[in-house]
């Protein structure tokens, strides 16, 4: 089962990576189009028929790419920012304020923490369904610079919701099996 999980975080890392190197190439991207290009390389263009030529074929390149970049990048932000999320409850990296709760008797510190648990279970099980009804209402609608459908975008919620419905099972779990070892708050 570790191994499983581990194998998942792995998967998850490689992914807020990935989507955090393609925003930040896309709008690099476009910062270079912008000022280069469309600036730079366009002024130069009057002056020079090699220059206009250049501009020319990379006005060509980057314009139908260009309209994109300020789109994509903002919804594969959302990307990182789920699975960051997941990242860092697994990691124990989320903020906890738990100091009221560690001054509580040993019984009410459990209840405090169950029903934490289960306000933060039923919260991500209403994400989780609600999400997935969200992405077959308007998922197959088109992103408005390329053809791409928003469900592709969306999936990162029933995605991350289900990811960390997994992970507070998993704490929940290790909580049960070593009672006295570890502290009866999320990681932290």
């Amino acid at each position: 089962m570790n191994y499983v999980v581990r194998l998942i975080d792995k998967i998850v890392e490689v992914l807020a990576t990935s989507a955090l190197v393609v925003a930040a190439s896309m709008i690099l991207l476009n910062v270079f189009n912008r000022y280069v290009v469309l600036g730079w390389l366009r002024a130069a263009s009057e002056s020079s028929a090699l220059w206009g030529w250049i501009y020319s074929k990379t006005d060509g390149l980057l314009s139908p790419i260009s309209a994109t970049t300020d789109e994509i990048p903002g919804l594969l932000l959302i990307w990182i920012a789920f699975l960051g999320a997941y990242l860092a409850y697994r990691k124990g990296g989320h903020i906890s304020f738990d100091m009221m709760v560690e001054k509580l008797p040993r019984v009410y510190q459990r209840l405090v923490v169950t029903l934490t648990d289960g306000t933060i279970m039923a919260f991500l099980v209403l994400l989780l369904l609600q999400s997935i009804r969200m992405i077959r209402v308007d998922g197959q609608t088109e992103i408005e610079t390329a053809e791409i459908a928003q469900g592709w975008f969306m999936a990162i919620i029933p995605l991350s919701a289900g990811l960390l419905i997994m992970a507070l099972v998993i704490d929940i779990i290790e909580r049960l099996h070593n009672p006295r070892n570890r502290k009866f708050n999320h990681k932290g």
